[in-house]
């Protein structure tokens, strides 16, 4: 079958082409924007190089939609002053060049020389041009000036651009942006989000070190966080506030810098793989036929390929490759998804129980989102909180002990461990079956037989876990009549 990718074709040449028009609120913003994203190009390795590439092209579309939409029609602040910066620098000396030198009078009827330069002729025509796009003032002149027009009138007056007040806010979109090229970094987005419930969206610059006290003060007494998640937040704030300063958005001490979670934090508890008692729970308790089969299914594709849960979430009918030797799910990033990492993306062998809940799912659902109740609910997060909910009850309905070690993330951690115990496979394999590393060598895509050998492999040690790492309770099963 076709994995098939919006927007991408391919051409009579041999060459894939990608096309995308932008919305016309984004070509008023951006004048200079072309009617469309067009590409073409060749792909050697076949239509899974042309969909990855695909896939970076629409990330960097929508990361300027974003942009463009969540600024009132503008591109951000920081953006548009790095822009007029470079613009200034490259064409501050003629700016201050003389074009035209001509006799006049001061107040008290002194003669003196009047010089034009080209800077005062670029203000009158971005004047001009702000006056054709937005109206005319009762005044006289432009009824507005867009941020870039400001900001160039003011570099050629003052010959530099005036650092911009960023919001913590401001600051994870830069951050989103520029440093993960528009992929919502998890972290950060649940740092920000517990800041501003707290704090608000403040201005960085009004950020104190006793505010960041509070705020980490209030993570541990309410929220209930553990050393190790208060210190990943404190480490997400300082991230974005650090590369906000290196881009030139802000100007100042970073106020989450020199600061550890409160020493009342208590330590944070890992989670764990499940052992062979819990599988064994599990598949009892689905055999019952007590759970919808779009749920059982799911923890077959769970169980059986290591993937994040969120990548299961947000696969689509045509993300499954069935027919040939090597059945695989294509896990990649689209513009209604988002995955953890950029080594995310891979093929994952589908094998035992994951093969045919695969089947099974894809003769309900011939296309679109395999798992629709379940699929992201946002473009923007690589998350999804609903399948992890469904799952968890499930788990705990097989009548497994209730901790934070063993929840649906486990069967990721399962696998994880058959594949340490597994003979003969190396470790960067390893790594790409579970999407943490690239493939060797450059290669975009790590050989499908490698994976599908080591995947093999490790079901003989899935649930092999040595039963030291668990307290006795949770190695006791429940009886449990939920159904």
């Amino acid at each position: 079958m076709r994995v098939v990718l919006k927007h991408l074709k391919l051409l009579p040449n041999g060459k894939y082409q990608y096309r995308r028009i932008w919305p016309q609120d984004v070509r008023d913003a951006l004048p200079d924007l072309p009617r469309e994203l067009k590409k073409s190009f060749l792909a050697p390795g076949g239509q899974d190089e042309a969909i990855l590439t695909a896939v970076t092209l629409n990330r960097e579309f929508d990361r300027t939609l974003r942009s463009i939409r969540e600024n009132g029609g503008e591109a951000p602040a920081w953006e548009t002053a790095a822009k007029v910066r470079k613009w200034h620098a490259e064409n501050s000396v003629e700016l201050a060049s003389v074009l035209l030198e001509r006799l006049g009078f001061d107040n008290h009827g002194n003669p003196v020389t009047i010089e034009e330069t080209a800077g005062s002729m670029e203000i009158d025509r971005i004047l001009e041009a702000a006056e054709k796009r937005y109206g005319s003032s009762l005044e006289g002149g432009p009824a507005k000036l867009s941020l870039e027009d400001r900001m160039k009138i003011e570099a050629i007056n003052k010959g530099s651009v005036s650092a911009t007040a960023i919001t913590v806010q401001e600051a994870f979109e830069l951050y989103t942006q520029k440093k993960k090229a528009g992929r919502v970094d998890r972290q950060a987005q649940n740092a920000l989000r517990q800041f501003m419930e707290f704090h608000g969206n403040m201005s960085v610059s009004d950020i104190r070190s006793p505010l960041v006290m509070d705020w980490l003060d209030h993570l541990v007494d309410n929220r209930k966080q553990g050393y190790e998640t208060v210190k990943k937040r404190l480490g997400a704030m300082k991230a974005m506030v650090n590369f906000a300063k290196k881009r030139g958005a802000f100007v100042g001490d970073n106020p989450f810098v020199g600061h550890q979670p409160p020493d009342h934090a208590k330590a944070t508890l890992d989670r764990l793989p499940f052992h062979e008692v819990h599988l064994a729970a599990l598949d009892k308790y689905l055999a019952r036929g007590s759970v919808l089969e779009e749920t059982a299914w799911v923890v077959q594709l769970l169980k059986y390929t290591g993937c994040r849960p969120s990548e299961i979430g947000g696969l689509m009918a045509e993300d499954l490759s069935l027919d040939g030797d090597l059945p695989f799910a294509l896990v990649r990033w689209s513009e209604d998804r988002r995955l953890k990492t950029n080594d995310s993306e891979r093929r994952v062998p589908l094998l035992a129980g994951a093969l045919e809940a695969a089947r099974a799912a894809k003769a309900r659902t011939p296309e679109g989102w395999l798992f629709p109740s379940l699929a992201p609910s946002s473009g923007d997060l690589n998350d999804n909180n609903r399948i992890s909910a469904r799952i968890n009850a499930v788990i705990r309905n097989a009548g497994i002990f209730d901790t934070p070690q063993l929840v649906c993330y486990s069967f990721r951690h399962t696998m994880a461990a058959a594949l340490d115990q597994t003979p003969d496979i190396a470790h960067v394999v390893r790594e790409r079956v579970l999407g943490r590393r690239r493939a060797q060598y450059g290669a975009k895509e790590q050989p499908l037989v490698e994976s599908h050998n080591a995947l093999s492999g490790a079901l003989a040690y899935l649930g092999k876990s040595d039963a030291v790492l668990y307290k006795p309770e949770m190695l006791k099963v429940s009886r449990s009549d939920k159904g």
